[in-house]
């Protein structure tokens, strides 16, 4: 019975591959709901302790020449984490992110996603799993420690990244002293680690990276808003005639007053408190340009499942195309809206 799983095993190898990693897939979308549940990290870091297990493992047995039933499923195994930790960490960030700042990360983690299956050679060289190991762990990390931490800023993600460095030093320091690891693989694997480190923090700092574990839930322009007494807010928006297509698709809002108000709710962990900043630009058609004309920032607090709702707005008479983005005190983007003052 055995032999007949390790020949139908060996048989299908091209099909089970894509299946484990489409199975890490799948159970991410049923099982990860918020960023900041003990349950939904729980499931990340055991995939991340698999992941670092398999690695190992696997490179025990390849130096010790063992091929059995057991190592056979070793590489299905970590086809299945690394799937699950990048289709998760896709969930997350995607929905932290604006894609206009933040598309080249969020394009690295789809590009992992995605590209899982493609790497399967190269997950049989040691570098190479050990630098998605790293790129796994740093992710986790940057969101994981402002949740413990119940804060954001320069100085958590500089910590979530010499803890990710640690980490994985760690592990290779090992894999070295267990003879597992050339020297020369060693040195050629610090290098890696690190140059992926300094492409992380240089992300980070140009506001690449979305800024997790934030995240916009809805934002609107409203003609009036108001807070009312039982805690809900009254929304009153511009109403649009059945076939005023270019309107809605302009986003077309017209006040007799002058005053235009923006409505967002943001995602922030329980006991999370922070500041986040309303930046409303005008575009000027002469000089093709934005610019801005007001900030406004107000603090808020994390827990709420729908996101803490405030709204900003701004009171002049000037016509034309407006832009109001969200951002947090680092200055990443959490969402934008644009509209057309009539």
């Amino acid at each position: 019975m055995k032999t007949k799983l390790i020949d139908w095993v060996k048989k299908n190898k091209k099909f089970l591959s894509p299946s484990f990693f489409l199975a890490g897939f799948v159970l991410d979308n049923f099982t990860l709901t918020r960023i900041d549940l003990l349950f939904d990290n729980l499931i990340l870091a055991f995939y991340l302790f698999v992941a670092f297990v398999s690695i190992f493992l696997i490179n025990f047995f390849q130096k010790k020449k063992i091929i059995n039933k057991k190592t056979e499923f070793l590489p299905f195994i970590t086809q299945f984490v690394f799937g699950g930790l990048f289709s998760g960490y896709s969930i997350f960030y995607t929905k932290s992110a604006s894609f206009a700042s933040s598309w080249i990360f969020l394009l690295i983690l789809y590009g992992l996603f995605v590209g899982n299956e493609k790497f399967k050679k190269s997950y049989e060289k040691i570098d190479f799993q050990i630098s998605i190991l790293f790129v796994a762990v740093f992710s986790f990390l940057i969101f994981f420690v402002p949740v413990i931490l119940k804060k954001i800023g320069d100085d958590v993600f500089l910590i979530s990244g010499f803890l990710a460095l640690l980490l994985v030093f760690l592990f290779v320091w090992n894999l070295f002293k267990l003879k597992l690891l050339k020297k020369a693989d060693e040195i050629k694997i610090y290098k890696n680690v690190f140059f992926v480190f300094v492409i992380f923090n240089l992300m980070y700092f140009l506001n690449i990276i979305p800024p997790v574990p934030l995240s916009m839930k809805e934002i609107g322009v409203y003609n009036y808003v108001e807070k009312s007494t039982d805690g809900n807010y009254i929304l009153i928006g511009e109403k649009y005639k059945w076939n005023d297509f270019m309107g809605k698709w302009k986003n077309e809002i017209s006040t007799d007053n002058g005053i235009i108000y923006v409505y967002s709710s943001i995602f922030a962990p329980t006991n999370l408190d922070t500041n986040i900043v309303y930046i409303w630009e005008k575009y000027n058609e002469e000089k093709k340009e934005w610019k801005v004309i007001n900030r406004i920032q107000y603090p808020i607090t994390g827990g709420r499942n729908d996101g803490y709702r405030g709204y900003s707005f701004i009171s002049n008479n000037l016509k034309g195309k407006w832009k109001v983005e969200v951002e947090n005190q680092q200055g990443q983007t959490l969402g934008e809206i644009k509209f057309e003052k009539i």
